[in-house]
């Protein structure tokens, strides 16, 4: 990489922690740390939420579903779209959530059973909080790893550490330096601030995809080189496939029914002024 493009990747970094630091200011109790003091407009909170759901393993995990099923589960998953609307409209589980005031699952959870199932169940969620945050950082650390182009070791001092071991620590820094100062604040600020970053980087990727790759030359002749009845192009095809068929839309589908309410506290549930 040359000096153009570290630029390019650490100024809107340290603008980002800037304004993560910087909203320290606008911290004034519990309230404002956990919700937001609960001021934010929709375009606001859309535009982070949006930015939120952006992250690395969510990246490499739709890049890794297209690989292995092609556009037929993307077909299908157009499915998951009006359900996704109906349950916005309706505010299914998040509504009765902020009907109770809340700042906080753990919170609802106190009032509605008692202090030892909060305890419970903080518990529980931590464990599995744990795990999930052992893979995503590596995943990200992997990612960063080979889109940046650097070495696997590092020699420092003589010692050879892992190039990973390091970008996990660093993205874990990272992230704790934005949520630290200003909690939910800092975070839908940032998040805001990154998804208008984001639309112009939008733009000028599809124009370079569709002026840089030829669909006829390019892309349709390999996803037709399939087996028979395993096609990447005819949605009917599926259920033949092994791992991105039809009953992981069915798990996706009843998963985001069932883990409705598993996000809330995020900026879409608690955040919001009304």
């Amino acid at each position: 990489m040359h000096l153009i493009d570290w630029l390019i990747l650490l100024v809107p970094l340290a603008f980002i922690i800037g304004l993560a630091i910087h909203s320290r200011k606008y911290i004034r109790g519990v309230v404002d740390f956990l919700a937001a003091g609960r001021v934010a407009g929709r375009y606001v909170i859309s535009v982070g939420d949006m930015q939120s759901g952006l992250a690395v393993i969510t990246l490499v995990a739709q890049c890794e579903s297209s690989y292995q099923a092609g556009m037929a589960l993307g077909f299908w998953g157009n499915i998951t779209i009006p359900l996704g609307i109906f349950m916005a409209l309706t505010g299914y589980c998040l509504y009765r959530f902020r009907q109770t005031k809340c700042l906080s699952m753990g919170q609802l959870l106190e009032i509605r059973y008692n202090r030892p199932f909060r305890i419970i169940a903080a518990f529980i969620r931590t464990i599995a909080e744990m795990m999930t945050n052992a893979i995503g950082p590596a995943i990200a650390a992997r990612f960063f790893i080979y889109i940046l182009g650097l070495p696997l070791t590092v020699n420092l001092w003589g010692w050879h550490i892992s190039t990973q071991v390091m970008v996990i620590a660093i993205v874990l820094l990272l992230a704790m330096l934005i949520i630290w100062p200003g909690g939910r604040v800092s975070l839908l600020v940032t998040d805001a601030i990154q998804g208008l970053m984001s639309y112009p980087i939008f733009v000028i990727f599809t124009v370079m995809v569709l002026s840089e790759i030829s669909w006829a030359l390019d892309v349709a002749p390999v996803m037709l080189d399939r087996a028979p009845g395993e096609s990447f192009l005819n949605p009917n095809d599926i259920n033949s496939l092994r791992d991105f068929n039809l009953f992981s839309l069915v798990v996706t589908i009843f998963g985001s029914i069932l883990n409705r309410a598993a996000w809330i506290g995020n900026d879409t549930t608690n955040s919001g002024r009304n």
